[in-house]
């Protein structure tokens, strides 16, 4: 049975991955759409005349997706920075953090949030191909 030290341990460690996936993920449906702009095969300037505005869309929640993983972490920063400084002016070499703080419930907002967006442009930019390969 895990302590639950060991238990924070590990979602610090799964919140990592996530959060590193999200990124990668968004930043690989950057490059591929960019790709797709900026391509000069045929293929590639058709693929884009017919997706472009929806080509832009998953583009522009792939860099929203990555802003708020930005603001997850200035937030968090900020949070834990606070909290150092409380400790400090007490003289505590232990403190808990206050899961009722505005900047600890932004910081949990913004990590569902990234989620949430990425799982929608991923379904978006599925839903866009599929319909351009198999139109109706």
């Amino acid at each position: 049975m895990p302590e639950i030290n060991e238990i924070v341990e590990e979602l610090g460690f799964i919140s990592d991955r996530l959060s590193t996936q999200v990124r990668m993920i968004a930043i690989g449906l950057l490059a591929v759409t960019w790709a797709i702009f900026v391509g000069e095969s045929s293929f590639l300037r058709k693929l884009a005349e017919g997706l472009g505005k929806s080509l832009l869309i998953v583009s522009a929640l792939s860099v929203l997706v990555l802003l708020v993983d930005f603001l997850q972490y200035v937030t968090g920063y900020v949070f834990v920075r606070r909290t150092l400084k409380a400790a400090e002016a007490q003289g505590l070499n232990k403190i808990e953090y206050d899961s009722e703080s505005p900047l600890f419930k932004v910081r949990s907002i913004f990590f569902w949030t990234k989620q949430f967006i990425l799982i929608l442009t991923i379904a978006l930019f599925l839903v866009v191909l599929v319909n351009y390969v198999c139109p109706s």
